[in-house]
């Protein structure tokens, strides 16, 4: 048999394809073994999509995701109204293997679990509420991932878009109206705390010491409300600031508790001192429309959009008026992303592109090329790229 001929270049060609490979896939699994030896979080390999609930379906986009506080498991859901649990340390299939969780009939748009770990609850466009507990021990046992059991569900005229625990004792939950809900997790009470001047409120946050309660929507305005120590609210103890120009899409404190940073589609990074009542920092990214925040160790954020891109970012706040940004640029996805949760040294982001991604912190940081950008070790080039999915 007479033998191919191959040129340099075609040679070449195959090495490099060949070194990427090895990179994009073997080292994650490397990472991902002593990552488990060590019980830190670990996810290989480091794209995951949830497996479609049909055998022609696809997979859904991912609008919700949460990791459980001990960081061995997490949840996600999307525009298939179906929540998934599943082990981060799972390397067995393509798709994780997963526990299914119903009962939503339009997109997912909250999930988080409870400080203990004992509690998940979601809500939906459809204006669903629900809440489940853990049945058994956290272990990474497939009749653990199925032993959740429906605690409490309601269904209001509106669809809900945020929620947040407050501690272990209650729920808070809001969306497309003024009011702003809370579930009593002892009695499985269900009230009107009170009701906020905007009549779309699209995310929630509670400072680490429960001292404050924040919320945000569609009119740019950001309410901060002081709570005592029952988790109440403070009459006349609030104050407001009109900090965005569009709607508000997420917010986060630091972890002293001394600042409230808000991300919105008006592509703008804003700083708000609690002490002050005022903002401190403010910083229009250039991005597409800001979607999600999250805060990282040394107070750093990470901040993203429908530009494909996550940032980040550490603010000053020395200047008002100033924008200073020491950041990195995470490359990797292929559509808007919504969620972003940190879980160790991990982040996790999960977009319209169906893919949840895991990224290293420490890596990224480190890594980045001399224009502050860090692919993804399963390749991506499609930052600042015009997506174009509609975000609901």
């Amino acid at each position: 048999m007479p033998m191919t001929r191959v040129s340099p270049a075609n040679l070449f060609r195959f090495l490099l394809l060949s070194t990427l490979l090895m990179v994009g896939i073997l080292v994650p699994f490397a990472r991902a073994e002593q990552a488990s030896d060590e019980g830190a979080v670990a996810i290989v390999p480091p794209v995951l999509r949830l497996a479609p609930l049909g055998k022609t379906a696809d997979s859904p986009v991912v609008t919700a995701l949460a990791i459980d506080p001990s960081g061995n498991y997490a949840a996600a859901a999307g525009d298939d109204h179906a929540i998934r649990i599943f082990s981060l340390n799972d390397i067995a299939s393509p798709f994780p293997q997963s526990s299914l969780l119903d009962g939503h009939r339009d997109w997912v748009q909250g999930i988080e679990f409870s400080a203990d770990g004992k509690l998940l609850a979601t809500c939906a466009k459809d204006g669903k509420l629900q809440v489940w507990k853990r049945e058994s021990a956290q272990n990474d046992t497939k009749a653990s991932l199925g032993s959740w059991k429906q605690l409490w569900s309601i269904e209001v005229p509106h669809a809900l878009f945020s929620l947040t625990f407050l501690g272990n004792d209650s729920l808070l939950a809001a969306g497309f109206d003024p009011s702003i809900y809370r579930l009593d997790l002892v009695t499985l009470q269900w009230t009107v705390d009170h009701r906020s001047e905007s009549a779309d409120v699209r995310t929630l946050a509670i400072s680490n010491d429960k001292h404050y309660l924040a919320y945000a929507g569609r009119d740019g305005v950001v309410r901060i409300q002081n709570l005592n120590a029952r988790g109440k609210l403070v009459q006349d103890g609030g104050f407001a600031i009109a900090a965005h120009n569009h709607r508000v899409r997420g917010l986060c404190f630091s972890q002293n508790g001394s600042m409230l940073y808000s991300v919105g589609e008006d592509r703008r990074l804003v700083g708000i001192e609690l002490k002050t009542q005022s903002v401190q920092y403010q910083n229009d990214l250039g991005a597409g429309r800001l979607m999600a925040i999250e805060r990282l160790a040394e107070d750093r954020y990470a901040v993203s959009g429908s530009d494909n891109t996550i940032r980040i970012v550490k603010p000053g706040v020395a200047d008002p008026l100033e924008t200073k940004v020491l950041g990195v640029k995470l490359i990797g996805h292929d559509g808007t992303i919504a969620v972003l949760r940190a879980s160790g040294e991990h982040l996790f982001s999960g977009s319209f592109d169906t893919t949840i991604r895991s990224w290293d912190i420490a890596s990224a940081l480190s890594g980045a090329d001399d224009q502050g950008r860090f692919i993804h070790p399963v390749s991506a080039q499609y930052e600042d790229s015009s997506a174009r999915e509609r975000i609901r």
